[in-house]
């Protein structure tokens, strides 16, 4: 479960949220006989974000005893996945289905994100093979955008010829009004080919699974269509720095390689360089592999990813803040640093302990997580709790159940979240549903952070200062 959260309200200001997977902290709640969670005494919603609007995305869970999806393997399809809005950021609120009438119930929607003022939404969309159709050319996943002040539904792309080129994911706004997103149309790479007297075609990745996804960048209205990345695997979740350069997760598979670290360019494609964790993968639990997934800025300048294996427990991993501007590494420091600073760079973002390696983990997983820029250094989460199969039952995760031999991880159960650092609480925003869809995937804010929560951070004064942070 995923979640996104985006801003805008009466000021035009909405919250979005990606609730992603993750395992409760004992302060968060507890489970009730059924296995389900129920927020802990004064775990109410947040007073202070309940007054904002909230979108994100459900997707069904995965079957029981379904094989962990791979992070690599871009083109996961979930059909019932849809957006969804809520008017207060409260698990009391109700919620409108803002793409059920497009999808059918049938399609599948992903990678939420917000506008710098908060009024639309952008996200992938992949609709259900018409009748009839041939099923080796199902429809591709497309960007879409929700404008909140119009309740209006557009594809970027309008064109149906431009849009079916290939598979279009992971959008994000850029200062200029421009969308960074990756996709598998290669546009520059095919037109080296043509110029060079070649068929087009679109490269696979280095395994050979599916076709490479590379970073484009488009204007607001799908024109423009303009290649900046050239890996030959996958290059994805981008989103932005302070400085105004694209920071992104890349797959590198070349002889010798298999993982995925954290590299950063300009919106032109120029001054790529690897930002962080090229010999820092074997930091999980037990020295376990871990890779470094959607890198997003938090207020201190330290970047927050979610770090899993390629295939993660329970779809999710552990929350790292790390210190980029002073590490490449997790125990090498930049040259200015050499002699001063020996790391980790790398530490928790919650006082969760997470598992990244199968079996129980007693603070939960997580799969997704949103920094609110709001000043407290809170973080919109996807979470669910840590929950044991006992025969039919589920149980708690409680010490002595967790050193049993035969403990057994029971299906996960994801809901939002807010975690506060400072006050060491998870407040809850909406409550998983066990009969039904989980959270999947949602938005984040564009300037460095979601400006959603605090009037501190809304109307135009603040997204000019937002902007300056983020000029090149």
């Amino acid at each position: 479960m995923h979640i996104w959260n985006r801003h805008r309200a009466r000021s035009a200001r909405l919250l979005a949220l990606w609730a992603g997977i993750a395992l409760a902290l004992p302060l968060a709640g507890c489970l009730s006989s059924d296995g389900t969670s129920t927020p802990s005494a004064g775990q109410r919603p947040d007073p202070v974000m309940a007054d904002f609007p909230v979108a994100y995305v459900k997707r069904p869970a995965p079957a029981a005893g379904a094989e962990a999806p791979d992070v690599r393997e871009l083109l996961d399809f979930q059909p019932g996945g849809d957006l969804y809005l809520r008017t207060r950021a409260s698990p009391s609120a109700p919620e409108r289905n803002l793409t059920g009438e497009i999808t059918g119930g049938k399609g599948d929607v992903r990678d939420l994100e917000p506008s710098f003022d908060g009024t639309k939404l952008i996200f992938s969309m992949r609709l259900a093979p018409s009748p009839g159709a041939d099923p080796d050319d199902p429809p591709t996943w497309n960007i879409w955008e929700y404008d909140n002040t119009t309740q209006t539904l557009r594809r970027v792309i309008p064109s149906d010829l431009v849009a079916e080129e290939g598979h279009d994911l992971a959008p994000h706004y850029l200062p200029d009004g421009r969308i960074v997103f990756t996709s598998t149309r290669q546009r520059q790479s095919r037109a080296i080919l043509l110029d060079e007297g070649k068929p087009q075609f679109a490269a696979q990745d280095e395994s050979g699974d599916e076709p490479a996804f590379v970073l484009h960048v488009m204007n607001a209205d799908g024109s423009g269509i303009h290649q900046i990345s050239f890996n030959q695997s996958h290059d994805f979740d981008p989103s932005l720095l302070a400085d105004g350069r694209i920071v992104f997760s890349r797959w590198d598979r070349a002889p010798g390689h298999d993982e995925i670290s954290l590299y950063a360019m300009r919106p032109d494609g120029t001054d790529l360089e690897l930002v962080y964790g090229a010999q820092s993968h074997d930091t999980g639990t037990d020295a376990s592999t871990i890779q470094f997934l959607d890198p997003r800025m938090m207020e201190n300048g330290h970047l927050l990813v979610r770090a899993q294996p390629f295939a993660a427990p329970d779809q999710g991993g552990d929350l790292w803040e790390i210190d980029v501007a002073d590490f490449v590494e997790n125990a090498q420091p930049t040259a200015p640093n050499t002699g001063v600073l020996s790391g980790p760079a790398q530490k928790p973002a919650t006082a969760n302990v997470v598992h990244t390696v199968d079996g129980p983990s007693p603070g939960g997983r997580f799969s997704s997580a949103f920094p609110l820029f709001d000043g407290s250094g809170r973080i919109l989460v996807s979470w669910t709790q840590c929950r044991l199969l006992e025969g039919t039952r589920i149980v708690p995760c409680t010490d002595k159940k967790l050193g049993a031999v035969t403990a057994v991880t029971a299906p996960p159960l994801y809901g939002l979240w807010i975690y506060d650092p400072v006050k060491g609480t998870q407040l809850p925003v909406a409550d998983p549903d066990p009969d039904g869809p989980v959270f999947a995937a949602a938005p984040r804010s564009q300037a460095c952070g979601c400006q959603a929560a605090r009037s501190t951070l809304s109307g135009p004064r603040a997204r000019r200062r937002h902007r300056e942070r983020l000029a090149p």
